[in-house]
């Protein structure tokens, strides 16, 4: 997707894009009323630039200066530490267009300020002097939440490397050869009964991103490049194909069973609506199998051809020797 000048956020404070939920989670929706809010005084001039870049992290939308709050805004908005907040800001840059492509770069090159700027202007699609406007808005984000280190002079990643390993797809281009003559459903809500708020709410989860950020990263490293869509939390196509579903257990993995059946159902129609019917399918936990659910682990791959891994330390993953079998060369042994 073509990287265009209103990716480009201007508001200066990442800590104050954030406020922006909190203030039309309070009620203030007008661009005048959320710069009041955030405590900024410009004749609402502010509060748009404020207003937009939250909608570039996926906070709110916006139609006739009245914005109003997304899944992921309305879970940022339940926040009370400032802590948990700046990390959630993190998760947000690393997920849109523009701060992924540049967190890449510097994952890759680890380049001082001189050579970063220099290729930020090559991202930006207008004058330089703008570009270097918005680099300085740039930096100002990556340091806030704590996504970049310097170390003499050269910029490096700190966390959620997983994150940007990922490559995002339009949904189109997971599309399977039909092979039986029918056209497959388009992926609509009259189709489905998947349901797409509900989705993002989840991604908004901590542990969930987690998952598929660390996921990312196994995979990488064993030389497979991950991708996601709107809709898949993980996927690669190789010479075989995997889907993955990420599911977030509580403490005591009490809701084990729950999320275990949605994330078939959904592994089930991805399957289908993309017209994949040789995938193999995967969920991946926060959590080992309850001794009390056992027998579930056996229906997964005995029954239903579904694998099965978690991990303990979000760095490394864990899985029974049938899973093991059914993962191939999509597990490190």
């Amino acid at each position: 997707m073509a990287i265009e000048t209103s990716d480009f956020p201007q508001a200066d404070r990442l800590q104050q894009v954030g406020e922006v939920a909190i203030a039309v989670s309070k009620g203030n929706h007008t661009d005048d009323d959320i710069e009041n809010y955030i405590g900024l005084e410009s004749s609402g001039r502010q509060g748009r630039y404020y207003r937009l870049a939250a909608e570039i992290l996926g906070l709110v939308t916006n139609e006739a200066n009245n914005a109003e709050l997304t899944p992921i805004g309305k879970e940022y908005s339940t926040l009370s530490s400032d802590s948990s907040r700046i990390d959630f800001l993190g998760r947000c840059l690393i997920e849109t267009k523009v701060f992924n492509e540049a967190l890449r770069y510097i994952h890759k090159y680890n380049p001082d300020d001189k050579r970063l700027k220099l290729w930020f202007r090559t991202l930006y699609p207008g004058a330089i002097s703008t570009a270097d406007r918005r680099f300085s808005t740039f930096i100002s984000y990556i340091n806030e939440a704590n996504l970049v280190g310097k170390s003499k002079g050269i910029r490096q990643l700190e966390k959620y490397s997983g994150g940007i390993l990922k490559i995002k797809e339009d949904i189109k281009q997971l599309k399977g050869k039909d092979k039986t003559g029918e056209t497959p459903p388009s992926y609509k809500a009259d189709n489905i009964s998947y349901n797409i708020n509900a989705q993002k709410m989840e991604r908004a989860n901590k542990i969930h991103w987690e998952l598929i950020a660390a996921k990312s990263k196994y995979l990488h490293d064993l030389g497979f490049q991950p991708y996601e869509n709107e809709h898949i939390d993980l996927y690669v196509k190789d010479e075989e194909i995997i889907l993955y579903e990420m599911k977030s257990l509580n403490q005591d993995s009490t809701n084990f069973i729950s999320q275990t059946r949605k994330a078939i159902s959904q592994l089930y129609e991805y399957r289908y609506i993309f017209n994949l019917p040789e995938a193999n399918l995967c969920i991946v936990t926060n959590s080992t199998v309850p001794n009390k659910n056992y027998w579930y682990l056996k229906y997964l791959t005995k029954d239903r051809c579904i694998a099965y891994e978690w991990t303990d330390d979000f760095l490394s993953f864990n899985t029974d020797e049938a899973s093991k079998y059914m993962l191939g060369s999509f597990y490190a042994t």
